[in-house]
């Protein structure tokens, strides 16, 4: 597909460069880049998309998923690579797709994922999700799925699906397994100089490594081909950076309807480490039909001086920065309700990335969010839970 990309200035090798996500702070925020355009008397429908990390070693961008007619084909092994799939192989840059989900008509809604994707043992020890879930509002006539991310460890690597039906029915779901492709950008040298900057540092930690240019010397053809794997010719062990097919599995399911209702029990046995205490708690969360603001209430008991409580981004077994403040006074003691009120925005330059209303709630319903009280005993976090 290549109607109506418009191009984003080229960042070579930024690799986390869009969609609310930024490795240095590890900032990370979901979008909803499109919903269904005008879609006539046709019903909407709502998809929840998860997509999963299957590789030992790998890697991957905040995954991009559209939902579109069928005259949409952003990739196609044996053709050449458009340029803004193109630009994701090799920079990590998702604008230009971002860009061309915007542009067409064809595409009816898109949406990018909160974080970059790492291997499930996180062998970088980055704390990021190995799995993100997204959530598509589209019409009927969008009945295909595209999916891709940059494979981060490669000179020009992608994972994606291209043009696989959506569920017909509300509460069906379909699974596909998604293989890597080498669009052809650049000869694989393996080298860390000639990767993005991230592929070290996500896999086996430490500071970045790697370049913000391209280097002309390296041009191929740029003709999509399955991915040959890694092969050991440069800087990248096979037994670390190399995975076997499929590198993604994605899940696919119609919904009723967009979750609106959100709620967390707290413990302390969730807490990352765990914290013995008698304490506990819950929190629910309510977003008014406009969308417009977010009514909460957070109660405890059990619980002595509470210093803070904040929604957070990060998986259950990782511990995120803080995005929104529930409470923030103490210390108190309290038996019931610690702090209710209505969230119209997140907090100023936080650690998530979410700049908006939507960034949350898209967060709280990507399952990457969780409550977390504070007291003067625990200043990390004596209760917390999970929000559903």
């Amino acid at each position: 597909m290549t109607t109506g990309a418009r191009g984003l200035p080229m960042t070579r090798r930024t690799a986390l460069a869009t969609a609310g996500a930024t490795l240095g702070g590890l900032a990370l925020g979901g979008v909803t880049l499109t919903g269904a355009q005008d879609g006539g008397n046709q019903s909407a429908r709502t998809y929840r998309v998860t997509v999963t990390n299957l590789t030992p070693g790998q890697p991957f961008t905040p995954p991009l998923v559209a939902a579109h007619r069928p005259d949409v084909e952003v990739f196609a092994v044996g053709d050449q690579a458009n340029e803004p799939t193109r630009q994701l192989a090799e920079n990590g840059n998702l604008g230009p797709l971002v860009d061309l989900a915007g542009s067409t008509n064809s595409i009816r809604g898109a949406a990018a994922g909160a974080s970059p994707l790492v291997p499930e043992a996180d062998p970088g020890e980055t704390g990021l999700p190995y799995y993100d879930t997204v959530h598509l509002t589209t019409d009927a006539s969008a009945g295909y799925l595209t999916f891709a991310s940059m494979l981060v460890a490669t000179n020009d690597g992608i994972t994606g699906l291209d043009t696989v039906p959506l569920p017909e029915d509300v509460n069906e779901s379909r699974t596909y397994y998604a293989n890597g492709y080498d669009v052809g950008t650049e000869r694989n040298t393996e080298l860390f100089a000639d990767l993005v900057p991230p592929a070290k540092t996500l896999i086996v930690g430490g500071e970045p490594e790697g370049t913000t240019e391209s280097d002309p010397a390296l041009a191929e053809n740029g003709v999509i081909r399955p991915h040959p794997g890694i092969q050991g010719d440069g800087d990248l062990d096979p037994a670390v950076y190399g995975w076997r097919e499929p590198a993604a599995m994605v899940q696919v399911e119609r919904l009723e309807g967009l979750q609106e209702e959100f709620g967390a029990t707290l413990r302390g046995t969730s807490e990352v480490p765990p914290v013995e205490t008698d304490a506990m708690g819950s929190a629910t969360f309510e977003l008014d039909r406009d969308g417009d603001e977010l009514d909460y209430e957070v109660s405890v008991e059990n619980i002595e001086n509470v210093v803070a409580a904040h929604i957070h981004c990060g998986a259950s077994d990782a511990n995120g920065p803080p995005g929104v403040t529930l409470f923030d006074g103490g210390p108190v003691s309290p038996d019931g309700v610690l702090a209710e009120g209505t969230i119209t925005e997140p907090d100023d330059d936080n650690g998530c990335g979410w700049e908006s209303l939507d960034d949350v709630v898209t967060a709280l319903r990507g399952d990457y969010t969780y409550v977390n009280v504070h007291t003067q005993a625990n200043p990390g976090g004596e209760v917390r839970g999970q929000i559903v």
